[in-house]
């Protein structure tokens, strides 16, 4: 392409359309109040010359980047993964571009990824923090922030879109317990430096409705120094060493409900003949395991969609109608 091409204003098809710039604008803007014969003309124009608008140049002229965040703990994790899909095809359609950033779950890390998303100018960012506390700095600046599935303390009100952490985890053990399962692992995963543990609350609030004993050595949690799966997998091996009894295991992650399911495997246990297993976000790991695995439905589209509408609230100055959505959750039998 050609430095005349490769440079081409917003004046210089002004005038090779022979419209004003201000049309131009209008009509690359989607803003209206032009004829269809004009916008045909002019796009045809900016089509033919390669034409790309200065997004920097426009955001700094309108305070607004139109681009928003997305941290999370791993997209490799089929459940963030599918929330980021949903994220972004929802923010297309409303004119935003997302950034996504991976937190691995390290505080520094996710405090690094605020301030560079900050320092780029997004408009607001959506979160799966790992952090104790959302940092002060990012929220003095006033930067719109939407908390997903995790609720981190924070100086002001932030909204939160998720599910009821207890209540999942309450559902999948009570199913194991109406299959005639007494003996259930619980098995959590590693959150950083946020240390709320809703879902075990869900596992102990089961049992205890049953009249059944807690034993704590039956709730395993990972140290996150190796892959989900890996790690549960040598933690449910240990867990069969030790002669407990065993007869249903609850996970909180696909990838956890896998490496429990292959432990089980090495140690020549049948799912579901000896050991009961339930997954959770119900991705294809539950469908491609064998059996395929009864897990918990957590609806990520439309966690997806009630995070980026509590969003752009914020960003477009609206009153929030809420500043907590609880999504609800199916469970899935397999």
């Amino acid at each position: 392409m050609s430095e005349e091409r490769k440079h081409l204003s917003l004046k210089d098809i002004a005038a090779i359309a022979g419209v004003s710039t201000a049309t131009v604008s209008r009509i690359l803007n989607r803003k209206g109040n032009y004829s269809p014969d004009t916008e045909k003309k002019v796009l045809a124009v900016a089509s033919s010359y390669g034409y790309v608008p200065n997004l920097t140049a426009k955001s700094l002229r309108q305070a607004k980047s139109n681009t928003v965040g997305l941290i999370v703990p791993n997209v490799t994790n089929p459940f963030f993964s599918q929330l980021a899909l949903y994220v972004e095809r929802y923010l297309f359609d409303e004119g935003y571009s997302l950034l996504i950033c991976n937190s691995d779950n390290d505080a520094q890390r996710e405090l690094t990824h605020f301030h560079t998303l900050a320092g780029k100018g997004v408009d607001g960012v959506l979160c799966l923090s790992s952090l104790g506390a959302l940092p002060e700095d990012i929220l003095d600046r006033g930067l719109p922030v939407v908390c997903i599935d995790r609720k981190p303390a924070s100086s002001r009100p932030v909204p939160w879109v998720g599910n009821d952490g207890a209540y999942t985890i309450q559902l999948s053990t009570e199913h194991l317990l109406d299959k005639g399962c007494r003996h259930i692992l619980f098995i959590s995963s590693y959150l950083g430096e946020y240390n709320r543990h809703d879902r075990q609350e869900g596992y102990l609030k089961a049992l205890e409705n049953r009249g059944l004993f807690v034993d704590r050595n039956y709730i395993l949690r990972r140290p996150g120094l190796d892959p989900t799966s890996i790690e549960v997998e040598v933690l449910v091996y240990r867990f069969l060493k030790s002669g407990l009894p065993l007869d249903g295991v609850v996970t909180i992650s696909e990838a956890a409900a896998f490496g429990a399911l292959f432990a089980l495997r090495q140690a020549g246990l049948s799912v579901p003949g000896d050991v009961r297993l339930v997954g959770y976000d119900n991705t294809l790991y539950s469908l491609m395991t064998s059996p395929p695995l009864s897990s918990i439905e957590r609806n990520p589209q439309k966690i997806a969609h009630a995070s980026c509408e509590l969003l752009l609230d914020q960003i477009h100055g609206k009153p929030l109608p809420q500043l907590s959505v609880t999504v609800p959750v199916q469970l899935v039998e397999r």
